[in-house]
């Protein structure tokens, strides 16, 4: 089966999201943010509460409570632009090229404008769908992005992957839910 399309800053910023949102550094560290320093104003309340200091009491629990509910906002918002940054400084050439991937059983052949790879599909380690794009990650990190709305028969190219995954013996992943928090 061959497929040709186009990839889009769009659809860099959704894998580097998606990426981010499965990995368990950044989950840990976005839950840390969220919760240990609402806790030290909490803190700083209580103790000037013990002091009889009010009105410090009061703004310190409000900062606290503030930052709970408002920092995963900011925090969204700072990661997106934070990995346009990124693409666009990393990924630039590659916006609008026309690719072509063909699947085969033993290996996928990709080609864009000017260069051809042939990776063996024994180094896909996994396939993820969410509800605008396919990813086929591959063991080294890597993986092909595979946007739903550019790509004529998605239909086959789903039944085609669910196929090679079963052949493979390895995950295709379905999260229809999915999206960026």
């Amino acid at each position: 089966m061959t497929i040709d399309y186009k990839i889009d800053e769009n659809d860099f910023l959704t894998h580097q999201l998606f990426v981010a949102s499965k990995s368990d550094r950044i989950k840990k560290k976005r839950q840390r943010s969220r919760v240990i320093v609402p806790l030290i104003y909490v803190a700083f309340g209580l103790l000037f509460f013990i002091e009889d200091n009010l009105s410090l009491s009061i703004i310190f629990f409000i900062i606290g409570i503030l930052w709970f509910f408002i920092y995963p906002i900011w925090e969204r918002r700072h990661y997106i632009k934070h990995y346009k940054g990124f693409i666009k400084e990393n990924y630039k050439d590659r916006f609008n090229r026309i690719a072509t991937l063909e699947f085969n059983d033993d290996f996928i052949l990709a080609k864009d404008n000017g260069s051809e790879s042939k990776v063996l599909t024994t180094e896909i380690n996994e396939i993820n769908e969410i509800p605008s794009t396919i990813f086929v990650r591959l063991k080294g990190g890597q993986s092909f992005i595979l946007p739903k709305d550019k790509i004529a028969d998605i239909a086959n190219v789903t039944s085609r992957l669910m196929e090679l995954t079963e052949y493979l013996k390895i995950k295709y992943d379905i999260d229809d839910k999915w999206e960026w928090k």
